[in-house]
């Protein structure tokens, strides 16, 4: 009797000191990740768009409400937009799907991987971006993260990643620079930004964006914003 009892507090200081070992790699390990990267931690936020007068246009297969004082060219599967004034530049262009997704996905079939996040092959594109980017402190999914979030958003304290209101739509943000994801189906609209142009701004460019053919009504021809 004395035996066991004994062999019971050992195993039960056996499993306590596991437990506090575990504690602190995991307190460490996300110690150092948030000093190192920061960005890891950022949470999806819902935004607006800016409010602003816009026109919209239309180039190859797109339709986009363009912010007053921006111009747009034709280019390519969609346009550019730019503005000598305010120093933007960037593109909208039509692609299907994600270069390299399969490759992507394939990286989520690991067993602990699938554990936090389910059943990935019922899920669309969005559905699973969305899944990875709203955990915040689970080191399982942080380098699934960082596969999402692009290397300019490194350690910039600005750094916020959107969602448009309303809409299948998500733009990695910097007052630098953006990069937004519209999906409509098997088709997504891209959009990258460089110059210092709101963050509401930029999530209601996207927003507005939707995959048209050009004899649809109620459009202008590229160039008329």
């Amino acid at each position: 009797m004395v035996l066991t009892r004994k062999t019971d507090r050992e195993g039960l200081r056996f499993l306590f000191g596991a437990a506090l070992i575990a504690a602190s790699i995991y307190v460490f390990y996300i110690g150092t990740a948030r000093i190192n990267s920061p960005e890891l931690f950022l949470m999806p936020e819902r935004i607006g768009g800016a409010g602003s007068s816009c026109g919209v246009v239309v180039a190859g297969p797109l339709s986009v409400c363009i912010p007053r004082g921006i111009d747009v060219v034709p280019q390519g599967g969609g346009m550019e937009i730019f503005s000598s004034r305010d120093r933007v530049r960037g593109s909208l262009e039509v692609i299907q799907g994600l270069p390299q997704e399969n490759r992507w996905r394939a990286s989520l079939k690991n067993p602990i991987i699938r554990a936090f996040l389910g059943d990935t092959d019922k899920m669309d594109t969005f559905e699973l971006m969305d899944a990875i980017l709203r955990h915040r402190y689970n080191p399982t999914l942080m380098g699934a993260k960082a596969a999402l979030i692009p290397p300019w958003m490194k350690r910039d304290p600005q750094a916020r990643i959107l969602y448009t209101k309303d809409a299948r739509g998500i733009v990695f943000y910097t007052p630098k620079q953006s990069l937004g994801l519209s999906f409509d189906g098997e088709k997504v609209v891209m959009m990258s930004v460089m110059g210092r142009i709101p963050a509401a701004a930029t999530a209601g460019i996207l927003a507005s964006a939707r995959v048209v053919t050009p004899e649809e009504p109620g459009t202008e021809p590229a160039g008329s914003s």
